[in-house]
């Protein structure tokens, strides 16, 4: 059995960046400011659209489906996705 103790301590592994992809395959990095129940605030240099379906990667979460809500100079607003596609 893994010990997982060790596994939460890897060391630079929370300080990985998150990384943003959009529907054309692209990825843009960048860094979390803000992370809530219901959304996040992201700091990128490439501006998004309001409305912009987006996946967002975070450690140890992974993709995570989001809409753009506001976009401010190099700050993003997200809001999660909740529906289910299936």
């Amino acid at each position: 059995m893994p010990d997982t103790a060790t596994m939460l301590e890897r060391p630079g592994a929370a300080s990985e960046p998150v990384r943003i992809g959009r529907a054309d395959g692209s990825e843009v990095p960048a860094r979390l400011r803000l992370l809530g129940y219901d959304g996040c605030e992201l700091e990128a240099t490439r501006r998004f659209r309001k409305g912009e379906e987006v996946r967002i990667h975070l450690y140890r979460m992974g993709w995570i489906r989001a809409r753009v809500i506001s976009c401010r100079s190099n700050v993003i607003e997200a809001e999660f996705i909740k529906e289910c596609p299936v």
